[in-house]
C-alpha cells in the first residue's frame, strides 16, 4: 500500500464498511433458497473442506451462501481487490491476494495454507479480468495440491441489473428472489499429468456453465410448473 495516497487510505477505511452495510441491507430484502446443497453438505458433515468455484459475475451475493466453517477466498492484487478483501472480512471471509495474472504462485501457496489450517476455499476461476466464463488453470492446480473437491455454485435472481462490464456483473435488486444452485463435485487427483490438466479444466468450465444456466432458468421453469 506504499503507493496509496492519504485520501486513498481514508477511503479504504470507509468504503468497505459502507459496502458491507449496504449489502446486508439488500440481503434483508431478498428471499433466498438453495438447491442441491447436499453436494457440499456431505463433505461438511464429514469435517472435510471444499473449493467453491463461481463466476466473477456472481460474486456479490456469495457471502450469503449457506456454509459451515471458515472460508478463505482468492482476491486479486488490483486496487479494487483491496476494497473487496476488506469488505468480505466483515462477513468473516479471509482473503489471499493474487490471481492467475498477478502473484499466482504465491496466492496458490496462501490458499493451500488456509486449507491446511481448516478452511473452505472460494475462487472465481475466470477473474479478475476474464475472459468471462472461461476457467483458468489455477483452480485445477489448487484442487490438485489440496485434494479438495471443486464444487461449482451459481445464483440466479428474479430481478437484477446486469452491468456493461467485462464479466457482465449481476446486481440482484431489492425484494427479488435469489436461488443458489450447487453442482456435482469434481475431484482432481494429486498425480494429475500435465496433459490431463486441460481435460479437467474443461470439465470444471462445463459444470460451472451448467449450474449457471440452471440458476438463470430456475424461476421461469418453477413458475411454469
Amino acid at each position: 500500500m506504499e503507493d496509496w495516497s492519504l485520501s486513498d487510505k481514508v477511503l479504504l477505511q470507509i468504503v468497505p464498511r459502507i459496502y458491507a452495510w449496504i449489502l446486508r441491507l439488500l440481503a434483508l430484502t431478498i428471499r433466498r433458497e438453495v438447491v442441491h446443497q447436499e453436494y457440499a453438505e456431505k463433505f461438511w458433515n464429514e469435517g472435510k473442506f471444499v473449493i467453491a468455484a463461481f463466476w466473477h459475475q456472481r460474486l456479490l451475493m456469495m457471502p450469503f451462501l449457506p456454509h459451515k466453517g471458515r472460508v478463505g477466498m482468492m482476491i486479486s492484487r488490483h486496487r479494487d481487490g483491496e476494497l473487496i478483501a476488506r469488505a468480505v472480512k466483515f462477513f468473516g471471509i479471509d482473503s489471499v491476494r493474487g490471481s492467475t495474472t498477478r502473484g499466482g504462485t504465491a496466492a496458490l501457496r496462501g490458499m493451500v495454507r488456509l486449507f491446511a489450517g481448516g478452511a473452505h476455499l472460494a475462487i472465481t476461476p475466470d477473474g479478475p479480468q476474464g475472459p468471462r466464463h472461461v476457467v483458468q488453470r489455477g483452480v485445477v492446480e489448487l484442487a490438485r495440491l489440496t485434494a479438495a473437491p471443486i464444487v461449482p455454485v451459481a445464483y440466479g435472481a428474479t430481478w437484477k441489473k446486469v452491468f456493461n462490464s467485462w464479466d457482465q456483473f449481476i446486481l440482484p435488486l431489492p425484494f427479488c428472489r435469489v436461488v443458489y444452485i450447487w453442482g456435482e463435485p469434481i475431484f482432481i487427483p494429486r498425480d494429475l499429468k500435465e496433459n490431463e490438466l486441460e481435460e479437467k479444466r474443461l470439465l470444471v468450465e462445463e459444470r460451472l456453465r451448467r449450474v449457471t444456466a440452471e440458476a438463470d432458468a430456475y424461476f421461469s421453469s418453477s413458475s411454469a410448473s
